[in-house]
């Protein structure tokens, strides 16, 4: 009879503590970020009155038979659910969508919560409520200048100071687009005529600009064709003057084909009838580009790149810079195929830089002659397969073989940095301080070449001059991101999110945090939306997952098993009474 006392005793502290779990939730309905825990219970200890038997000697088994002696609390459950999501529009306010923890610091004692409302101190800092602070990874100022996430940077305090400087990078990347005529300068021309014998001859002029001496060189091609020459255009696209001396007529084995220009408009015409003659039609040439560009202090200065059509599918780059400084690797030339789409960008050669010709290629015919360094002309290897033009393009030009083809560019990659000093204009010594030599990767992949007209122009570079941080925002990733007065964003920093083998198995610390257990195992941070981590949400906030009806349905349950238990202990006593009065 004790036994039922003493058990619903029990009953009744275990309902006790149902109804304590119920309460805190209820009273959390609203609390940010809560998560509701509920209430388990399991049998204590229990008298066994029989013990069990098996069968034996052909009488059935017996089963154990035993008088429980009472409940307790087996465990109080934490439910990670997420809450509703409350928009509010403040910057700081920040939602978890997914699995995950902030983390918040208190020194060098870590604790995590799911409640993301928080603030900016007097330092910059992000703390919550409760003057705790947000960790995440900050971000630092880079070799090159800009600003970013080190890999190996470490979980600390994370600031965002409004007003903070920021400081300028040099450029060291240029994006340039658009398109280059294909039209651009002298066009090819084709003639059929008469050799002496009668015979028809297919005969191609082509055309390539000589950007060191300003002329045009033209050259005769075809079956048993040879002849070339040169000359110089006035601004109307007339010659204005011709170079006899480089000049070999247009003829085969039986003799002169056609008579070559030497002053007016670029006609070639057949000897034989000189009614059959074509006009070469002349259109610019050289297309323009400028970019402002900064150096290490953030001052700006005016670079420009020139295009030169050189021939069919072959452009120069030429970069300088407005205030005159010596530019180093400031030369190129690009080539585009058949669709218009660049596939190459080449480093000239220079017959006295070892450095500068193609690899795997022997001797070279110079086809204008290379000067040496003593001022003597070199005119290379007249039976090479591989013939230089006075620009410094290189061409293989012998038969097809594996790998080859006649016409194909052997000149190396242009892989270096054009490069400028902004204090060597070219008037002083550079001063021994000052702003670093800028060096620059240009990139074309943006340029193509159409028939149409030139709309290359820059499309980005990546340097700046100093600002000042306006405002911020947060993304998805935790990233903190500036908004600086020079008109850039940079990353300012990183908030951290945290998961757990066993999130249940933390410690709740109040204060809306909890701390790791030894159950819960060691948090694991990383940056949200990664490894299972959830996206952060700004301008929100998580509510409570508490649900009101489940828990007003909890309040009655364990409101009766309340009832019940106390009932068990007014029946006991009425019986313990009938006994003690027995003895009357």
């Amino acid at each position: 009879m004790l036994g039922s006392l003493y058990s619903s005793i029990s009953g009744m502290k275990a309902h006790q503590t149902k109804l304590d779990v119920v309460g805190n939730n209820i009273a959390n309905v609203n609390t940010t970020g809560y998560k509701k825990t509920s209430v388990n219970f399991e049998e204590t200890m229990t008298q066994t009155v029989k013990g069990a038997r098996g069968p034996i000697d052909g009488q059935g088994g017996i089963n154990p038979s035993t008088i429980g002696l009472g409940t307790k609390v087996s465990s109080i459950n934490t439910n990670f659910e997420s809450g509703a999501q409350q928009t509010t529009g403040r910057k700081t306010d920040l939602r978890i969508d997914g699995n995950g923890f902030f983390v918040v610091a208190d020194g060098s004692n870590k604790m995590y919560t799911r409640s993301g409302n928080f603030n900016l101190d007097g330092n910059g800092n992000l703390v919550t409520p409760n003057g705790l602070k947000v960790q995440g990874w900050q971000a630092t100022i880079r070799d090159d200048g800009s600003q970013g996430i080190s890999p190996d940077a470490e979980v600390g305090e994370l600031a965002v100071k409004v007003g903070a400087t920021l400081p300028g990078k040099a450029t060291d990347a240029i994006n340039f687009a658009g398109n280059l005529n294909q039209n651009a300068g002298i066009g090819n021309i084709s003639l059929n005529v008469k050799d002496a014998t009668g015979a028809k001859v297919d005969v191609t002029i082509k055309f390539n600009y000589d950007t060191a001496n300003d002329k045009w060189q033209w050259r005769a091609e075809g079956s048993g064709v040879t002849g070339k020459g040169a000359f110089q255009l006035d601004e109307k696209g007339n010659i204005k003057k011709s170079f006899p001396s480089e000049t070999t007529p247009i003829q085969n084995a039986n003799g002169m084909l056609v008579q070559s220009p030497v002053a007016g408009k670029i006609t070639f015409s057949e000897l034989a009838d000189m009614s059959n003659r074509k006009t070469a039609q002349v259109s610019d040439n050289l297309v323009s580009t400028t970019a402002e560009v900064y150096d290490t202090l953030g001052n700006t200065h005016t670079t420009s790149v020139k295009y030169t059509k050189l021939a069919d599918n072959v452009w120069e780059w030429n970069a300088g810079v407005a205030n005159g400084s010596k530019i180093t690797n400031g030369k190129g030339f690009m080539t585009f195929d058949a669709r218009g789409q660049l596939n190459g960008n080449y480093l000239y050669a220079d017959p006295n830089d070892p450095a500068t010709l193609p690899e795997g290629v022997g001797t070279i015919f110079y086809e204008s002659g290379a000067k040496n360094p003593d001022g003597t002309v070199n005119n290379g290897d007249p039976a090479s397969n591989y013939i230089m033009d006075a620009n410094g393009v290189v061409r293989y030009r012998g038969a097809a073989a594996p790998g080859l083809e006649p016409g194909q560019i052997m000149n190396k990659q242009f892989d270096g940095k054009v490069s400028f000093d902004p204090a060597d204009n070219g008037e002083a010594p550079p001063p021994a301080r000052g702003a670093a030599p800028v060096q620059m990767t240009l990139n074309f992949s943006g340029i193509s070449q159409f028939a149409a007209n030139s709309t290359v122009a820059l499309e980005s570079q990546n340097g700046y001059g100093m600002g000042e941080l306006e405002t911020y925002n947060i993304t998805d990733t935790g990233d903190v991101m500036g908004f600086y007065s020079n008109g850039y964003q940079q990353i300012i920093g990183r908030i951290a999110l945290a998961k757990f083998t066993n999130q249940e198995g933390l410690q709740n610390a109040g204060g809306s945090v909890f701390k790791q257990t030894s159950n819960s195992g060691e948090a694991i941070v990383q940056k949200a939306g990664q490894a299972g981590l959830g996206k952060i949400t700004a301008g929100a906030l998580e509510m409570s997952n508490v649900d009101l009806g489940q828990e007003f349905t909890d309040m009655i349950i364990a409101q009766r098993g309340f009832q019940a238990n106390s009932k068990t202990i007014s029946t006991a006593d009425t019986i313990l009474n009938e006994l003690i009065n027995l003895k009357r």
